[in-house]
């Protein structure tokens, strides 16, 4: 990848979104928004200080509310929008602000906008991404979060003594066969149970909301040492034990709920955000100006297969994965053989899938309004083995090819916690940016 000055020195990051630390288990970093030290800071421009102090993450909390609901990975830290919004906000004189978060993920930046009282937009190829954000940014009463948390445990009746039935119904799933060897029998037993169940259950919310429970616990109950690893693990959970998990989510995800109702009350009763399942690189679905902000985490090469980290989750749900077979943008997807013993990343396939994102994206911006991306610095094969790359220098080059002016960033150099990419990238470690756009 081409390089061009920008002024600073000549550095590498990490997504800081995910990642893995001290005391956890191997791949369930993604489960929580992580505060990792700051080892170093940079920043450029007239909104850079503003932009570190949104990288700089509070060394508690992070989860609170329905940010805490569903595993998902490569999300930030709730920190980094909620300051850019409210300053936004405050420099806008309190008008509202359509925020638009292109891909949504688990749907960040569409909570903290509610909390801050403004309209959102959020969009995402993944099903999984969709029914995520629509939890946590589904909104109850307090008699309604009672109700969920009531017939959850009503449902948990029935699945124990169907548990107990030595003839008890079965579950009619056209990927039975896939699933069954994930899990050991009499989980994948209380598991049918709750699917059979659930299906029954007339549409709507509630019905919405049980299904993204049963999302969150598909990959804890089942052989896999975690959500990012295909690797085989003990599993010691005793009977009973889906179901317990099961009513105690749902009612925590009911009460977050009521919480999240009470907040935006008092934010002025924005509306509902608008979730879309859209390409990032068309947004077919949004209009000329339809956008006044921008904040989003766009993939990059080097992170997530996306669709094989919910591929249980899509086959129990019966989600359809085409539309992000065909779509998913980042490292995961492209692999193209080897070179030098490491994999080739299609950098360049990469670049056209966020060039083309950056014109939608530039398209759907009403004039004058900002457009802040977060991006992290990967591994990219040399000739010698894996070479950093600054993924804010390209990230910025893509940019002012498209028409974008890049006033401001900042960067945090984070820890490295994996033994083989520390060693690659060496002194000049691994770095997390924050780059602010503008048209």
């Amino acid at each position: 990848m081409k390089t061009k000055d920008y002024h600073r020195p000549s550095r590498s990051s990490e997504k800081h979104k995910t990642r893995k630390t001290p005391g956890t288990r191997p791949g369930t970093a993604g489960r929580r928004s992580q505060s990792l030290p700051v080892l170093e800071a940079q920043h450029h421009g007239p909104e850079g200080a503003h932009l570190a102090a949104a990288l700089h993450t509070p060394d508690h909390g992070g989860l609170e509310g329905t940010h805490g609901f569903h595993p998902y990975p490569g999300r930030f830290h709730p920190h980094l929008p909620r300051t850019l919004l409210a300053a936004w906000k405050e420099r806008q004189g309190g008008a509202p602000q359509t925020v638009l978060d292109p891909f949504m993920g688990g749907g960040t930046t569409l909570v903290e906008a509610m909390t801050a009282g403004l309209p959102a937009l959020g969009s995402d190829l993944n099903p999984v991404a969709q029914l995520v954000a629509a939890e946590r940014t589904r909104r109850r009463t307090p008699a309604q979060a009672r109700q969920l948390a009531a017939h959850a445990h009503h449902l948990a009746a029935q699945v124990e003594a169907l548990r107990r039935d030595k003839s008890p119904p079965r579950l009619n799933h056209p990927a039975i066969r896939r699933l069954a060897p994930h899990y050991v029998p009499h989980l994948f037993a209380e598991l049918a149970q709750w699917m059979r169940l659930i299906d029954l259950e007339p549409p709507g919310p509630q019905r919405d909301s049980l299904r993204a429970v049963f999302s969150a616990l598909a990959v804890k109950f089942s052989n896999r040492e975690s959500d990012s690893s295909g690797e085989d693990r003990p599993v010691a959970y005793p009977k009973g034990a889906v179901s317990r998990f099961f009513t105690l989510k749902c009612a925590q995800l009911a009460q977050a709920q009521a919480a999240l109702d009470k907040q935006c009350l008092a934010a002025g009763n924005p509306p509902a955000p608008r979730l879309l399942a859209d390409d990032a690189r068309l947004l077919t679905h949004l209009e000329w100006g339809e956008a006044h902000v921008i904040l989003t985490s766009p993939p990059y090469p080097g992170t997530y297969h996306y669709l094989e980290h919910h591929r249980l989750r899509m086959d129990w749900l019966g989600l359809d994965p085409s539309p992000l077979e065909q779509g998913e943008i980042g490292a995961g997807k492209f692999p193209q053989g080897k070179s030098g013993g490491q994999p080739q990343l299609a950098e360049p396939r990469w670049q056209t899938d966020l060039a083309q994102s950056l014109s939608a994206m530039a398209r759907v911006l009403k004039p004058g309004g900002r457009a802040w991306l977060v991006l992290g610095d990967w591994l990219a094969p040399g000739p010698n083995g894996p070479l950093p790359v600054d993924g804010a220098q390209a990230l910025m080059e893509l940019a002012q090819k498209g028409g974008w002016k890049t006033g401001s960033w900042a960067s945090v150099k984070r820890p490295v916690y994996v033994p083989g990419e520390a060693q690659a990238y060496g002194e000049r470690g691994k770095w997390e940016h924050l780059v602010e756009l503008e048209r």
